[in-house]
């Protein structure tokens, strides 16, 4: 072979050509393996999300990073048409509407998906539901862990826009209440399942709760003065603190868009024109997925020479109940059973004593305040077992709904007497844990204790054999609408 066909040959085998591999050399991408693409010289990885690319880059459909050509003042549509050091930026009203935006120099803000409370936090100046969000026109254009949804821009009297904002998981972020008495916007994004909005005051001889609600479309969906058990939306203002949960029912769902609701404290004798003097913090809560995981946290107060104390071999406590089979086989085995016909599934489950309060053993009710806030966890739901409960007769007790991903309030967890094991089974107890623990998610008693009441689930009815029964006597069947309510809690992880 003659020399210069040698020299070919060397030359031929040192470049990569086609077939290049991760971390080669390389021209274009045309020099690459089919699974890559060229960047700065070097074979990489193609894209899946445009933040994978960098700054002023967009990542194609094919997989490849394609350099943003909008400039100062260009119109854009999401957040990867701006070149680098660049920022897509929503205007504040709408044209023909829809909101436009233009591209706008980086701001000196957070970064997608960082806290705020204003649009000036925010490095594209967007804050939607308390996060610094980056337009998009697909979920391609947002980072991992985010998903393109439709928002309300409340700033724009509830026009939607399309940002990233997280996938899965529960969003909280506080409602800002100017006095004791104040007209809100709640932007509902079109990924949102569910909502709970809790309001509290410190003056717990004032009531708080909202008073007034109307959906994006102008219908109203609850007032003060109407019948509680009619309204489309159940909730109605309590001492110190309470939950407005939507939807409370599949006949009518929670949409997009920004809902209106007047939130006031109300002092006696509490209608709804006695507003009070309290002013409310409030915090809203919307489950983004589907998952359907409950996180079930048990505290145990002291159960020394317990009347009952048979039923648990004479000893319970945190270690005793996270390995004694009369917990895990009786009591746990049937709360799961309960809930996996509704769909449920048990997740995690901590064990914690809380042996130093005997103020809180054998508990009124009027202290149940106290006890509750001791539930420090935020998500799932905190079960607190007690000696007894009075008044006499009162074997549970816990709100309905109960404040979903916030914890240490008046109302964090649900309360179960063990007295009610003097004459039941752990088995019978588990059905009564998972009763309340369902009323703290969003379902009510499915006939109310005077039959005069049915709950607003069309599809649900009276019969004895519910869960929602208020009886300890009651069954575990859940009607289909039961449990689309149940699946949609911002409770479950």
């Amino acid at each position: 072979m003659r020399r210069g066909s040698l020299l070919w040959l060397f030359a031929l085998a040192a470049c990569p050509g086609s077939g290049a591999g991760l971390g080669d050399h390389c021209s274009d991408t045309g020099d690459c393996a089919a699974a890559l693409q060229c960047i700065s010289s070097v074979c990489s990885p193609r894209c899946q999300r445009a933040p994978e690319c960098g700054d002023g880059y967009a990542c194609a459909d094919n997989g490849l990073c394609v350099a943003a050509g909008g400039q100062l003042g260009d119109s854009c549509a999401s957040e990867v048409d701006c070149a680098a050091g660049l920022a897509c930026e929503l205007s504040h009203q709408p044209e023909g509407g829809k909101l436009s935006s233009s591209c706008v120099a980086v701001s000196g803000g957070h970064p997608a998906g960082a806290t705020c409370a204003a649009d000036g936090d925010c490095r594209n100046r967007t804050c939607a539901l308390g996060r610094c969000v980056d337009l998009c026109r697909e979920t391609r254009d947002c980072g991992t862990g985010t998903s393109c949804a439709l928002i309300p821009r409340i700033e724009a009297n509830g026009s939607m826009f399309a940002g990233c904002l997280q996938s899965q998981g529960a969003l909280a972020w506080p409602l800002p209440i100017q006095g004791s008495s104040d007209t809100v916007r709640l932007p509902i994004p079109d990924s949102a399942r569910s909502v709970a909005i809790t309001m509290t005051v410190d003056d717990v001889n004032q009531m708080v709760g909202v008073t007034h609600l109307v959906a994006p479309d102008g219908t109203t969906l609850l007032d003060f003065n109407d019948d509680y058990y009619s309204a489309p939306v159940r909730h109605r203002p309590e001492l110190g603190q309470s939950v407005l949960a939507m939807p409370s029912t599949p006949e009518a769902p929670l949409v997009a868009g920004a809902y209106t609701l007047d939130i006031r404290s109300l002092k006696p004798p509490f209608t709804s024109e006695t507003i009070g003097t309290a002013t409310p913090a409030v915090t809203a809560v919307i489950k983004l997925d589907s998952s359907v995981i409950l996180d079930l946290h048990f505290y145990f107060l002291n159960f020394e020479e317990h009347p009952c104390s048979a039923t648990f071999a004479g000893t319970l406590d945190a270690s005793v109940a996270s390995s004694a089979s009369f917990f895990q086989n009786d009591f746990l085995s049937m709360t799961r059973q309960v809930f996996a016909h509704a769909g449920v599934a048990l997740g995690t489950l901590t064990y914690e004593d809380l042996l130093d309060h005997p103020d809180l053993d054998g508990l009124d009710v009027a202290n149940a305040p106290a006890l509750l806030q001791l539930g420090g966890h935020d998500v799932g739901v905190n079960v607190f077992f007690v000696r007894s409960l009075s008044p006499v007769g009162l074997q549970a007790y816990g709100p309905n709904p109960g404040p979903a991903g916030i914890a240490r309030t008046s109302k964090s967890g649900v309360i179960i007497s063990l007295d009610t094991l003097c004459y039941r089974s752990w088995a019978e107890v588990a059905r009564l844990t998972a009763h309340e623990v369902a009323r703290f998610m969003g379902l009510y008693d499915n006939v109310e204790l005077d039959s005069s009441h049915l709950d607003p689930i069309l599809d649900s009815d009276g019969s004895s054999e519910n869960l929602m029964f208020y009886s300890e006597l009651g069954g575990t069947d859940l009607s289909p609408g039961q449990r689309d309510i149940l699946s949609r809690s911002a409770v479950l992880r």
